[in-house]
């Protein structure tokens, strides 16, 4: 993950949400800069537009939907970039390492 991607995640946020011209510039300029994908929907696959940038694809049945799953997925792997299971309640388990018990580890 680079720096830029991250200032980039961020910085959509401050993009006011009933902008969505302002949106779409943002990402085609990103996709410009950056060596992305920005592709709209093909004749063998009507309703699907996709974005491709930083690593991370996505698509949607319009480039909003496919501007939100992007978003989506680039935060998601912000806050786990370990690309760790995310369970059903949002949370990531961890677990002492094996081999180390509890009460051990706490004398120390």
């Amino acid at each position: 993950m680079t720096e830029r991607f991250a200032s980039f995640v961020t910085g959509l946020d401050k993009i006011d949400a009933e902008d969505t011209e302002t949106l779409k510039d943002a990402f085609m300029n990103e996709v410009i800069e950056n060596g992305g994908t920005y592709a709209p929907p093909r004749d063998d696959q009507p309703c699907l537009f996709e974005i491709s940038l930083h690593g991370i694809t996505a698509n949607g049945v319009s480039e909003l939907t496919a501007i939100r799953n992007w978003r989506i997925a680039a935060t998601v792997s912000l806050v786990n970039p370990d690309a760790r299971e995310v369970e059903d309640d949002g949370f990531i388990t961890v677990h002492p390492p094996c081999g180390i018990s509890r009460a051990m580890s706490e004398a120390t």
